[in-house]
Order: C-alpha cells, then structure tokens, then sequence
C-alpha cells in the first residue's frame, strides 16, 4: 500500500538525488504497510530505523554536492536536514515508548508531507543551481 507515489513532480533533474528519493519513498510506503498490516513493533521499529539511517546517507550526499558546487544556501538547507533527523529519531522513541497506532499515523502523514514538501520546494531549488553547474 503506498502512500507516496514516484512522480515527475518529484523529480529534481539530478538522477542519483531521484533515485534516493525514490528508495526513500520506498521506505516510507514499507513503513506504511507494515503498520497497515498491523506487523509487529519489532519490525515497523526497524524498518523506521532504515529509513532514518537511509535519510542521513542521502543527506550526506546531497551536503557534499552542496559543498563541491558553493551552493549559497547550504546552512539553511543542513540545519533543516539535521531538524528532520532529529523529528524522525523522536518520532521512532515516541513509537517505541507508546506503541500506539495514533503515533504510527502521525510518523507517516509527518513523513509524507515533509518529503513531498522539501522535495518540491527546497531540494528544487538547489537542483536548479547544481544543474546549472553540471550535475546531472
């Protein structure tokens, strides 16, 4: 059951960005399965952990092209990356902690629309300058 689908209004132009995005989509739809499903809290706890662990490689590529390319806005861009990490680890303790379905929609409707929203506006707006700077 997917709550995210790949679309072309995700894409940024950039193919290895697009592909992460896409697996990180992917995670989140697992996730959302899986507590679909009603699985157990054992394997929706480590599928949030992938997804968390997934999310700081890909913003670790995303901030080395933003170095290797002087991207102007790149402190802003970090400082909301290491905000999302942050929510996601809180969001994955509270799961833990309360084991309640209300906490399981809340991870995905935050997940969904920070994903589609930071893709769509700000990871947007860096891929138009890194592609004027010939990443593809």
């Amino acid at each position: 059951m997917s709550v995210i689908e790949w679309s072309e209004e995700l894409s940024v132009g950039i193919d290895s960005i697009d592909q992460q995005h896409q697996i990180l989509i992917g995670l989140i739809n697992d996730l959302n399965t899986a507590m679909a499903k009603g699985e157990a809290n054992e394997m929706i706890g480590n599928i949030l952990l992938r997804l968390a662990d997934y999310t700081r490689h890909h913003f670790s590529y995303e901030e080395k092209l933003f170095e290797q390319h002087d991207y102007p806005d790149t402190a802003r861009h970090k400082r909301q990356h290491s905000d999302l990490i942050d929510q996601i680890s809180a969001l994955k303790e509270r799961f833990e902690t309360e084991l309640s379905g209300s906490v399981g929609l809340e991870i995905m409707q935050f997940l969904k629309s920070w994903l589609t929203n930071h893709i769509k506006k700000t990871d947007k707006a860096y891929s138009e300058y890194l592609i004027s700077r010939g990443v593809s």
